[in-house]
């Protein structure tokens, strides 16, 4: 393995490590020191990847934003409103589920993630483009009340753990649909 290989290989195990302990302790009861105790590594190791604990939340929100915005962008070249609804709310879906089965979400709702500006406006600028594929320029505040709602899928996640895959991204579909008309 070479040194580049195992440097990504670090600093990914940080990021999952993190992704955890958030997670389980949110991201203001996790440290920087939390994170190097549950790898057994020195802090300094955690350090040299991420200065702070604000950087490693960054990038956890890369992870979850690029497919958004991937998702968004081919949303936004659909020239109907239901076209665009449609895909965005099948393609969302997809992508909370699959976090959701995969790994430890982070709860981007927290006031103490929320208080860090940059993921702060990265946050309000994704629901923006939500809005607008979803709704065109005037969004009504009902339209925006339930696409609120929608960036916090956790409880009926757990409510409708037991469901196999597909049973539980029909279950939210409906629910998206529901919610955003």
């Amino acid at each position: 393995m070479t040194r580049a290989e195992q440097a990504e290989r670090t600093r990914q195990a940080v990021l999952d490590t993190a992704r955890e302990l958030f997670a389980d302790r949110g991201f203001a009861g996790t440290s920087l020191q939390d994170i190097a105790d549950a790898m057994n590594v020195r802090k300094a190791n955690v350090y040299y990847y991420f200065k702070t604990k604000a950087a490693i939340l960054d990038a956890l929100l890369d992870e979850r934003v690029t497919a958004l915005e991937s998702l968004l962008d081919h949303a936004e070249s659909q020239s109907s409103i239901q076209a665009r609804r449609e895909l965005v709310v099948t393609g969302y879906v997809d992508e909370v589920v699959k976090a959701y089965r995969t790994v430890a979400p982070v709860d981007f709702a927290d006031p103490a993630v929320r208080s860090q500006p940059e993921v702060a406006a990265r946050l309000d600028a994704l629901t923006e483009r939500f809005a607008a594929a979803l709704f065109g320029q005037q969004p009504t505040v009902d339209q925006l009340a339930g696409l609120a709602v929608l960036q916090d899928l956790k409880p009926v996640l757990r409510a409708l753990d037991r469901l196999p895959d597909e049973e539980l991204r029909q279950a939210l579909r409906r629910l998206c649909e529901r919610l955003l008309t």
